[in-house]
């Protein structure tokens, strides 16, 4: 089979969607020794405070920081100090920020520190509400500036462990630190939680939602936040010349299983479904960035989900079709009649016979289980070869076919598998 140019593989497999998603609210993990602890930020109501917050969490702060002050039924308040050889050690102070009070100091807020005399004078220490201190914190100096809340009854559960503790005397300021056996509790470090969910995940080709089922194969964009590094990191090869399932710190699992990754960004990953879910019903799809994993979001399995390829990727408009001297097709330059062509798309769902997941194709090609067709505004017509692509990881489909005869002028294409169809609105030009 023709191989696909370089240029137009990567045009491929690391474009980009243009689509808005809604951002959702931040969550860190305070990963202490005593256990975790998930809070949800509040940037939309206290966005000075938040980025501070989230300044110090970004160069590493609160690494190895301790709680050094317990109030049993009041707060329990870190940030302040960090073990340095087992020594506490000062946090550098920034510039302190403009208070943002807002949100009652209720049980299970986050809130900043600030001194008694100055409503602006948060830098980077924070305490937990143990219980609800509206009454009290919300009434003096200016109001405490509560940013964010813990996420679950298990976090509410660790906060108040540490808070049971029993109080070691160091001295002032650290006479009130709650103590663990023989030590401090240490807020190892705070991570960023992935956050991705089932609305969000699309077809890589067609950018159609996804929560009417994905299958196995298809190349998928899952939307999020803190889902992979702030730079984009396209896809790299293991020592078997197979796609990694894990990139610059991202992994996607399918029923536990890690799928080749395309790319990952902070924003939005890239993945490969497994051709192991293939005859299930349902999935289920967690995002992991470093160690910490995004709640799991389940979603219908499907027998196929075809889609073409855009040359602007955004699943609407020109489709990417090549000629076989690797010249692509476009407005400026189209398909004259009897041109042989080459049309690249995915999601044509399991396989008789192949290569394993994430498998650049050279000599065993993909053969999809179901017949791919070929439409031409709504006409079906022969194909030429239809199944894996040379050249391009196992999931991108080549189909093969002689350009009819049609009128000059764009004519919408799509490919059907069983009785799914690729989008409408994807286009191949005429001459």
């Amino acid at each position: 089979m023709k191989r696909i140019t370089k240029s137009i593989a990567v045009f491929c497999l690391a474009a980009s969607a243009v689509c808005a998603q809604t951002t959702p609210a931040p969550q860190v993990r305070f990963k202490t020794n005593i256990g975790d602890i998930d809070v949800t930020l509040a940037p939309d109501v206290a966005p000075a405070t938040v980025a501070n917050f989230l300044n110090y969490v970004n160069k590493g702060a609160y690494a190895n920081s301790i709680f050094h002050r317990s109030v049993p039924g009041f707060i329990i308040q870190g940030g302040g100090f960090k073990l340095v050889d087992g020594v506490p050690t000062v946090i550098p102070e920034d510039t302190a920020v403009v208070n943002e009070y807002k949100i009652s100091n209720t049980r299970g807020t986050i809130s900043m520190a600030k001194l008694g005399d100055n409503p602006n004078s948060a830098t980077n220490q924070w305490f937990f509400n143990l219980a609800d201190n509206s009454g009290n914190l919300d009434n003096q100096n200016g109001g405490f500036t509560a940013f964010g809340r813990v996420t679950s009854s298990s976090s509410l559960t660790i906060m108040d462990r540490i808070a049971g503790l029993p109080i070691q005397n160091l001295g002032a300021p650290l006479d009130t630190a709650p103590y663990s056996g023989a030590s401090f509790v240490v807020v190892n470090n705070i991570l960023y939680i992935p956050q991705a969910s089932a609305a969000a995940v699309q077809s890589a080709a067609s950018f159609v939602s996804s929560t009417t089922g994905v299958s196995p194969g298809e190349f998928l964009v899952l939307y999020g936040q803190n889902l992979g590094p702030a730079t984009l990191a396209t896809l790299t090869l293991d020592s078997q010349g197979k796609v990694n399932t894990f990139l610059a710190g991202t992994r996607v699992l399918f029923n536990g299983t890690a799928a080749p990754m395309v790319y990952t960004s902070a924003g939005q990953v890239s993945a490969i479904v497994p051709q192991n879910l293939a005859g299930r019903s349902t999935v289920s799809i967690v995002v992991e960035y470093l160690g910490v994993q995004a709640p799991g979001m389940t979603l219908p399995v499907v027998s196929a989900n075809p889609a073409i390829f855009t040359q602007n990727s955004s699943g609407k408009g020109d489709s990417i079709v090549i000629r076989l001297d690797g010249s692509l097709v476009t407005t400026a330059n189209p398909a004259r009649v009897d041109d042989v062509l080459i049309l690249y798309g995915e999601g044509y769902g399991d396989i008789s016979d192949g290569p394993p997941d994430g498998t650049i194709v050279s000599t065993l090609l993909p053969k999809p289980l179901d017949p791919v067709r070929l439409l031409i505004d709504g006409k079906e017509y022969p194909t030429l070869y239809a199944g894996g692509a040379g050249g391009l990881v196992s999931g991108v489909l080549q189909v093969n076919f002689k350009v009819p005869q049609l009128a000059p002028g764009p004519h919408e294409i799509q490919l059907q598998v069983l009785d799914r169809k690729s989008p409408a609105g994807v286009n191949l030009q005429t001459r």
